[in-house]
């Protein structure tokens, strides 16, 4: 494992207690040791939520309820913390089993960095994590444009304008309870029609629905 120097270098802090920060560095499946991140990542699933949350609310201050919810699950949705997890390095500190595949190494990632944030809340309170989220998750949050990532609204919209809306069915749903894939269609009034997969109905739906808007631009 790497120096963790560089890691609180990375994220411009240092812990007082480095027991905290080698828990959340620690996936239960590594030399079956007690302490893990598990109960960090709840902790810090809630800061990283409040922290976004109060951030979106003053930035983005024209926004409707509506809007600033799908900002804030763009943010802290697994996706965007794989994306910090991997600008500060994090896998190179990671302690699992080396059976790991490389699936589910990108869930430790995105868990292992909620649990980060949880220890550093219980490390110094909540003003300094706010200040280390918040230099992170910076350019996310200047960039952020739902037309971009929300293809399903953007797909609705779409039919709307046409009187009808998309229909969604789930095709088939695969694989373990722990690992499953989700394949679903979403067509419209008979003519278009596409096909998505995702880890869960929602990645499949918002997948189906990006590939149809895709073929809607060659209709």
């Amino acid at each position: 494992m790497s120096s963790f120097f560089e890691l609180t270098h990375k994220i411009n802090y240092e812990f007082k207690d480095h027991n905290l920060l080698e828990k959340a560095l620690t996936h239960s499946s590594y030399r079956k040791i007690n302490e893990n991140y598990e109960k960090l990542e709840f902790l810090g699933d809630r800061v990283l939520g409040l922290t976004i949350s109060k951030k979106i609310y003053f930035t983005f201050d024209q926004d409707s309820e509506g809007d600033l919810a799908k900002k804030l699950a763009l943010l802290v949705c697994k996706k965007t913390l794989i994306k910090i997890a991997n600008k500060i390095n994090l896998d190179k500190f990671l302690r699992f089993s080396k059976e790991i595949g490389e699936k589910p190494l990108e869930s430790i990632k995105a868990n292992s960095m909620e649990a980060l944030i949880g220890a550093i809340f219980l490390d110094s309170g909540f003003t300094s994590t706010e200040k280390i989220v918040l230099d992170l998750w910076e350019e996310e949050i200047e960039k952020i444009d739902l037309s971009q990532h929300d293809p399903k609204s953007r797909l609705q919209e779409w039919c709307l304008k046409r009187k009808k809306l998309p229909t969604y069915k789930i095709i088939s749903k695969k694989g373990p309870d722990h690992e499953p894939e989700f394949t679903i269609s979403v067509a419209f009034d008979g003519e278009l029609f596409a096909i998505g997969k995702g880890k869960n109905k929602q990645d499949a739906e918002i997948n189906a629905a990006s590939i149809l808007l895709k073929k809607i631009e060659k209709y």
